[in-house]
């Protein structure tokens, strides 16, 4: 996946995986991952900056929001935490939705999220501002400074962390949207349901009977191999490689992976 970042955003993992390390942590959390974020000139720094999001306070209340052990600070590698990992799988998401074939710092903004959505959290308190503010700005540098297309209502923010809530560490699906839209029986949606004459335990019903392996909601299986040596995981995507190296042993695809790449170069080093 990284051979899609942007160089401000290979910048920013850089950065997160110091600031981690900085700060005495074991793992490279989705917060060091906002704290690298202001420490970049690129769309998503802007659009924190110009919400009125401080970096000098976003930081010290990431450092103080994890165990501080001196021991993580002589790390070589900080690994990423399930979360960041989490967080860096739905900055992929996040680019693909936008039609973009690249991932930029404004995807990890939107990766962080969703993360936290998800989880049923909101990452507000830590930066200080509202994280929808950030998420609009970022939304309308995309659109040329006009307003975005996709900017999202009052309600259907709402419905939308009411729908990551209750899927929980499942991933969040069309039927929980519909039943959290139907939910708020003022929102346009749930509005449109009762002139049809469809109430929101008539919504929650029909969701629950219909299994989620048979939509399009299912989430395909893994075609690619993540491979990783010495901390550093490398994604193979292409589905002959991926097939070809399943069939092989954890030694054999090190040595093959080892032989192959060889030592990184200054420019993949410094990314």
């Amino acid at each position: 996946m990284f051979e899609r970042f942007t160089d401000r955003a290979r910048r920013s993992i850089v950065v997160a995986e110091n600031t981690a390390r900085e700060m005495g942590h074991q793992q490279i959390k989705p917060e060091h991952l906002l704290v690298a974020l202001t420490h970049t000139d690129g769309v998503a720094a802007k659009a924190m900056a110009e919400s009125g999001v401080d970096s000098a306070h976003l930081r010290a209340r990431v450092s103080a929001r994890f165990e501080n052990d001196p021991s993580a600070k002589k790390l070589n590698k900080v690994p990423f935490s399930p979360d960041a990992k989490k967080a860096l799988e739905q900055s992929l998401r996040a680019a693909l939705g936008l039609g973009h074939n690249y991932i930029g710092t404004e995807h990890l903004f939107f990766g962080v999220q969703r993360q936290a959505e998800q989880k049923g959290e909101a990452i507000d308190e830590l930066l200080g501002v509202s994280a929808d503010d950030v998420h609009k700005r970022i939304l309308q540098m995309l659109e040329g400074g006009r307003p975005a297309a996709s900017m999202r209502s009052p309600a259907l923010h709402s419905a939308m962390g009411a729908a990551a809530r209750s899927a929980g560490r499942a991933a969040m699906t069309t039927g929980h949207l519909l039943v959290a839209i139907a939910a708020d029986t003022r929102s346009q949606g749930a509005l449109a349901l009762a002139t049809l004459g469809v109430s929101a335990e008539a919504v929650t019903a029909a969701v629950l009977q219909v299994p989620v392996a048979d939509t399009s909601d299912a989430i395909p299986a893994e075609q690619g191999v993540a491979i990783i040596i010495d901390g550093v995981t490398t994604l193979i995507s292409d589905p002959e490689v991926a097939t070809a190296l399943r069939g092989l042993s954890g030694d054999q695809v090190r040595d093959i992976i080892k032989r192959g790449i060889g030592p990184a170069s200054p420019d993949q080093a410094a990314g």
